[in-house]
């Protein structure tokens, strides 16, 4: 079978390997297509990840074999699944922390998604793997992993309806964001640099769009609410916005850090400033079953906007085309078919 096999940031080979065997409660499903995540990104970015290697892990695929104790599935469901598993009985998982589950980082997808075929262990049928109805463009499932990361993250989060969020960046997980806490009944402030993708936030529901290298964002807050925002979601950290947000905080206001990696989220804060404000620091990383589970609802109740998010699908061949699209911000996700 076909397996894009990631050698550095610079070099994406296509090369045959063998196509895997399943066990009695395992399933083989064909890639139809698959997603480019930002931390597929993070990935193939550091150094010290080892290479070579195939990633991925957004997926909706064809099932072509199944073993036979397998009975939620059969030969020609076409289905979305996700990549890790928590145990539900460690430490971790029985105070809510199922992502720090040592099983949970150890469960994977094999061999990743971007390859010809992909194996699913019997727990990944039992947990993250569903049914796509005919209705839905499989292509829209492939959200469903990346908005369960974010149903998570606000499942962790305590506020009120017509609570002020800030969301700092509009990709994909931002745009996420803006729709979700809508939905909840909250109040939205985006922060980009990139006017072309505030104005789609504004369309998806964005109530103030913010762009730091033309306003003042601290400024612009305060013409919003006097006590500051109550929550403020960074889906880009660094030194400016998570400095910004502690500034523009209500007392007693929370940051959610979803991404931060590499030398830029490395950098002082003043614990004073936090310890006296009663402010709360906080982080969520990736996502549950179920909240796998009520991102599939989601979207296949089409209760989103997720076609503005999709662009050209391109060829697995053309990979590190997709990559520098998103990389340059022209597109919002690189999706892949063979």
């Amino acid at each position: 079978m076909k397996a894009l096999f990631c050698y550095s940031q610079d070099e994406f080979k296509l090369e045959e390997i063998d196509r895997p065997g399943i066990l009695e409660d395992e399933m083989l499903i064909e890639m139809l297509y698959t997603g480019l995540c930002g931390s597929d990104i993070v990935k193939i970015m550091d150094p010290e990840v080892k290479k070579p290697a195939v990633f991925g892990h957004e997926v909706a695929g064809r099932v072509i074999e199944t073993g036979k104790n397998v009975k939620e599935f059969k030969k020609g469901d076409i289905v979305v699944t996700a990549h890790h598993i928590p145990c539900y009985k460690c430490h971790y998982c029985l105070h809510g922390s199922h992502s720090m589950c040592r099983h949970f980082k150890e469960t994977n997808i094999y061999p990743g998604s971007f390859c010809q075929y992909i194996r699913l262990s019997g727990e990944h049928i039992k947990y993250t793997t569903f049914k796509v109805p005919q209705e839905l463009n499989p292509v829209a499932a492939l959200f469903i992993e990346p908005l369960a990361c974010c149903i998570r993250a606000m499942d962790r989060i305590a506020f009120r309806k017509n609570d002020i969020f800030s969301v700092v960046g509009t990709g994909v997980i931002g745009m996420l964001f803006i729709q979700l806490i809508k939905s909840s009944g909250g109040i939205v402030a985006a922060i980009d640099l990139n006017d072309e993708r505030l104005s789609l936030a504004r369309t998806l529901g964005a109530d103030y769009i913010i762009n730091p290298s033309n306003e003042i964002v601290t400024g612009e807050i305060k013409k919003i609410t006097a006590e500051g925002i109550d929550v403020a979601i960074l889906t880009v950290t660094n030194k400016n916005t998570l400095g910004d947000a502690l500034s523009y905080l209500r007392d007693g206001g929370t940051v959610s850090i979803f991404g931060a990696s590499g030398k830029e989220s490395r950098f002082e804060v003043d614990l004073e400033n936090v310890y006296k404000r009663e402010l709360t620091i906080m982080s969520s990383y990736s996502a549950t079953p179920e909240s796998l589970k009520r991102a599939f609802d989601i979207i296949t109740g089409e209760k989103l906007k997720i076609s503005p998010l999709l662009s050209e699908v391109l060829p697995l061949s053309d990979f590190k085309k997709g990559l520098d699209l998103m990389m340059r911000k022209k597109i919002y996700k690189a999706v892949f078919k063979l």
